[in-house]
């Protein structure tokens, strides 16, 4: 069995066993992460563990802002250029430079930023630390996904990953039950980490200043920073808005259904890392029957795992958070629908990105970013944390259904013809929100539950060489 399972992944593509590996590493990475949380959930108070999630709002914010998003164009800029060694000591010097901007910043406001954030000195440096240093980590993990170096950025992954959780739970458990003791084990990790690949980096590519490089970074990201900030909105900013009107225990309640919704999201996040740069590759050699094909697959499979995860939603949240935070439970619906169509979205902003169509992305985003804000004005005061999972929902609906039409427009432009199967993700989509429907009431009914999961495993087996064929078609087309 072990020997034709090695045999079977010896044969497999280059750009396969990335796709695996970069899985594997995905999910290692928030699976050791998730395996933690419960424990920190237990050992931090609430107030504590809000504080933990209001920092990680706050390090989405700030990682896109201290090198102007820069990693956000790794992948285009990889395409473009054929010494990549060169290119990627360009792009890490370019980040140190926006770091250098921001360091100083964080010294002259280091008042006003403690009063918006509510962090005293020690979780402001360590916000300021990590945040630098993994930004220099992400840009070069991104270009090891493109060039299918898995190897590398899987170690780098998996390492940073157990030593700063571990070591947080450590510090939790037997130095102090607070958010400083969980947050700087992971400063202090992607400081050495990032150091570390700084170093090997300008090793090879040599020079800290590559103007091509840098100018195509600006150029590209820093018009779309306002469409990248409207994400960071839509992802985060809820936590943000319900610690100032509700309080920490409250983000700290929302945060769990986050967290549980997340196993879902480390499924579309490992599917990303391989999937992004393959969909560009496709574009650009024209392969569009084959992408469309392949996208049907993958938001089938993701909204399949998504309507698994809220079936089980119960049973998750009082295995990964006690009972002290079933209040969670109803927040789960909306928010994986949330997940849902973001990724899809993602899907058309990608193509307007790949035909430089940078105002149609910053005009949606910026549109959506502001309906999010409005709603969540309304609502949290009134329904209070519940309410920020629903206009977060609705959002990412509008989001996507923009960025349909813009990505539409786009396709009419350069390519005369649409790049993915528009009706077959919208069939997906309208299969989802129904399953999510009848779920809700159906899910606490035991009997029923258990006898859905039981048909879908008969199901499984009954159609597994047609499963096995959609794997196969996969594999050939290099997905």
């Amino acid at each position: 069995m072990l020997n034709t399972l090695l045999k079977s992944y010896r044969k497999l593509s280059l750009p396969v066993k990335a796709t695996v590996w970069f899985g594997i590493s995905q999910f290692l990475h928030k699976g050791i992460s998730m395996l933690t949380a419960p424990f920190f959930l237990r050992l931090l108070s609430a107030e504590q563990y809000g504080l933990v999630s209001m920092f990680a709002s706050w390090e989405n914010i700030l990682l896109l802002l201290i090198a102007g998003a820069s990693h956000k164009g790794i992948l285009n800029l990889c395409i473009r250029h054929d010494n990549r060694d060169k290119m990627m000591a360009g792009v890490m010097g370019y980040n140190i430079t926006f770091s250098l901007l921001w360091i100083l910043i964080f010294i002259v406001f280091n008042k006003r930023l403690k009063e918006v954030t509510g962090f005293g000195n020690v979780l402001l440096i360590c916000l300021l630390l990590y945040c630098v240093f993994q930004n220099l980590i992400n840009g070069w993990s991104i270009r090891m996904q493109y060039d299918y170096k898995y190897k590398e950025s899987v170690a780098v992954t998996v390492i940073y990953t157990a030593i700063s959780s571990f070591t947080g739970l450590f510090s939790v458990i037997f130095i102090s039950a607070s958010a400083e003791a969980k947050i700087i084990p992971q400063a202090v990790i992607s400081v050495i980490i990032g150091i570390i690949l700084l170093v090997l980096v300008f090793q090879k590519g040599g020079s800290y200043y590559d103007g091509e490089s840098w100018k195509f970074l600006f150029c590209l990201c820093i018009p779309l920073m306002p469409h990248y900030l409207s994400e960071i909105v839509l992802q985060s900013w809820d936590y943000i808005m319900i610690n100032h009107m509700c309080g920490a225990s409250d983000v700290a309640i929302y945060s769990v259904a986050c967290s549980v919704s997340n196993l879902v999201s480390m499924l579309t996040t490992a599917v990303n890392a391989a999937f992004a740069p393959y969909q560009f590759q496709q574009i650009k050699s024209q392969e569009y029957e084959i992408l469309a094909r392949n996208t049907n697959r993958i938001m089938l499979f993701i909204a399949f795992c998504l309507c698994g995860m809220i079936l089980f939603r119960r049973e998750i949240v009082l295995l990964f958070g006690g009972e002290k935070y079933t209040d969670s439970i109803g927040l789960i619906i909306p928010i994986c629908l949330g997940i849902f169509f973001n990724y899809i979205f993602q899907l058309f902003a990608r193509v307007q990105e790949y035909f430089g169509q940078k105002n149609t992305i910053v005009l949606a985003s910026v549109m959506c970013a502001a309906l999010n804000i409005i709603l969540n004005c309304i609502f949290i005061p009134q329904y209070g944390y519940n309410a920020a999972a629903y206009t977060t929902f609705i959002c990412y609906l509008v989001f996507c259904f923009l960025h349909y039409l813009f990505y539409r427009m786009a396709c009419n432009k350069h390519v005369k013809r649409e790049i993915y199967d528009s009706k077959g993700l919208a069939a997906i989509s309208v299969i989802l929100l129904a399953a999510a429907v009848v779920i809700h009431f159906v899910a606490d009914i035991y009997f029923v539950k258990y006898s859905l999961l039981g048909i879908v495993t008969v199901v499984g087996i009954w159609k597994k060489e047609w499963i096995l064929d959609i794997c196969s078609g996969m594999k050939k087309n290099g997905l």
